[in-house]
């Protein structure tokens, strides 16, 4: 027992000792190493290297900020000048938004994207868009930098121009059908209210309105526009119609009939058919409408420039339907409405500018906008429905038996649309549901002012569309020409 004892301590004693020579041995090493300077450099290449890494590492996390920072205030730019042109839609800000969604999407690069923030001072005519971003780092973050922040802003400022807008409304009796009276109202409310901006200065946004049938009323100015009338007093054909009631001949029998004086233009004749003479140099004839409630003068009369959105409003909600079409005169009146030849014949925020004008550096936009449902079937000789007049237009009881001055409705129409396009108007034209008839589809491709500027509706929905795709694009037009 006890030699084992004895044999268990000197084994320890002999382990110890080699331990302790070991330890002894790397302290001998330890300080030769200390001493020894040929490796400091090693050592310094070694702590140059982390930080050298470190430095790459925040320049590409800088660069990645950088890229996604560029390319989110390409966008914001985009987005501003979107405000700046759809400044007077309802759907500006929800434009905005979309316009810079589309040019950055969220997760470019890993960011994270918040709504875009809008500012619109209506003083200053500016709209502002700023946009905020996180995207995490790759590098960064082993210095306890999670994520960047990214903010971009730019603000566009509304470069604005006078806007005169006609538009001229198709209120004949084919209208009552399928709702479209209804329709045209809510597509013309719309229209109004995105042209027409309630902010008036320094530039004028006004709508003036034509309705239209088998003629055009324009109500109290009828006497400054055909001239007065003696009352109690018959004309006869071939007399010139001044008189309160016209006296011709029938188209079905050539027997003798009678009409009464209306509110009501048809169009003139000779040199100044197609042009914009004012009415006091070349006065238009009087309407003599059949007595009754078949093919009346419209109720609806026309209403002059106006920025009155509920005066406005108000005559697209008074329209009813009936009559004839005789869309040349509708077509002849929309550009009257914005001619200055006709100028002092409305109040004076009524009066339309000179064409070409300049105001605060911009020129004053003029637009026409013409809208049908059918053909144009109305064809006048001395203010009475001529014989050569369509079959939409009547039985021949109500016809003058002589054929019409000016021929064809739509020769009238191409000549009156090239004419106003000839002084810098703008025509937009909208065939509702008029698939069927290749003369109202020519007319209104030829009467445009391009094709792009052509709307073919065939439905109520679509109809509606078209006034808001025209709408937006005056509202656009206004800003950028």
């Amino acid at each position: 027992m006890r030699s084992i004892e004895g044999s268990a301590r000197a084994a320890l004693g002999r382990s110890g000792r080699r331990v302790g020579r070991t330890f002894q041995r790397a302290r001998q090493n330890w300080s030769r190493f200390c001493a020894d300077t040929r490796g400091n450099l090693m050592v310094m290449l070694g702590f140059a290297a982390v930080g050298l890494v470190g430095c790459v590492g925040i320049a590409v996390d800088t660069s990645v900020a950088y890229n996604v920072r560029s390319k989110m205030a390409a966008a914001v730019d985009a987005a501003a000048l979107a405000g700046a042109r759809a400044w007077a839609s309802p759907n500006r800000d929800a434009d905005i938004q979309n316009f810079f969604s589309a040019n950055f999407k969220s997760g470019y690069m890993g960011s994270v994207v918040e709504p875009v923030d809008i500012v619109v001072n209506n003083q200053d005519r500016t709209v502002t868009v700023t946009a905020n971003a996180t995207i995490p780092t790759f590098f960064m973050s082993v210095l306890g930098t999670d994520s960047i922040e990214i903010e971009a802003s730019a603000q566009a400022t509304l470069s604005s121009r006078d806007v005169e807008v006609a538009l001229v409304l198709d209120v004949t009796g084919s209208m009552a059908s399928s709702n479209r009276i209804n329709d045209l109202k809510s597509a013309s409310h719309e229209l109004i209210d995105i042209v027409v901006q309630d902010l008036q200065d320094p530039f004028r946004s006004r709508v003036a309105i034509v309705p239209y049938s088998n003629g055009v009323n324009v109500g109290s100015y009828a006497d400054l526009v055909r001239g007065t009338y003696t009352a109690d007093t018959t004309c006869e054909y071939p007399a010139a119609p001044t008189c309160e009631t016209y006296r011709f001949r029938r188209a079905d029998n050539n027997n003798w009939t009678e009409h009464d004086i209306s509110t009501c233009v048809t169009p003139r004749t000779g040199p100044q058919a197609y042009t914009d003479a004012a009415p006091n140099t070349a006065p238009f004839p009087p309407n003599f409408p059949p007595d009754g409630t078949y093919n009346p003068c419209p109720s609806a009369a026309i209403m002059p420039l106006s920025d009155n959105k509920a005066a406005l409003h108000g005559v697209i909600d008074s329209l009813t339907t009936g009559g004839s079409t005789a869309g040349q005169i509708g077509i002849a009146w929309g550009w009257y409405m914005v001619s200055p030849n006709f100028s002092y014949l409305w109040p004076t925020p009524s009066q339309p500018m000179n064409y070409s004008e300049i105001h605060l550096g911009q020129e004053v936009m003029k637009v026409v906008i013409i809208m049908t449902d059918g053909d144009f079937n109305s064809r006048y000789n001395s203010g009475v429905l001529a014989k050569d007049s369509g079959t939409g237009s009547g039985s021949g009881q109500y016809k003058i038996n002589e054929n019409s001055h000016n021929g064809s409705p739509y020769t009238q129409s191409d000549s009156l649309c090239d004419a106003m396009k000839a002084e810098g108007v703008i025509v937009y034209t909208v065939g509702l549901a008029i698939s069927g008839s290749t003369n109202v589809t020519n007319l209104m491709n030829g009467c445009a002012t391009s094709l792009d500027h052509v709307f073919l509706p065939s439905s109520g929905t679509e109809l509606k569309q078209a006034f808001r795709a025209i709408a937006n694009e005056v509202a656009k037009l206004r800003i950028s020409m």
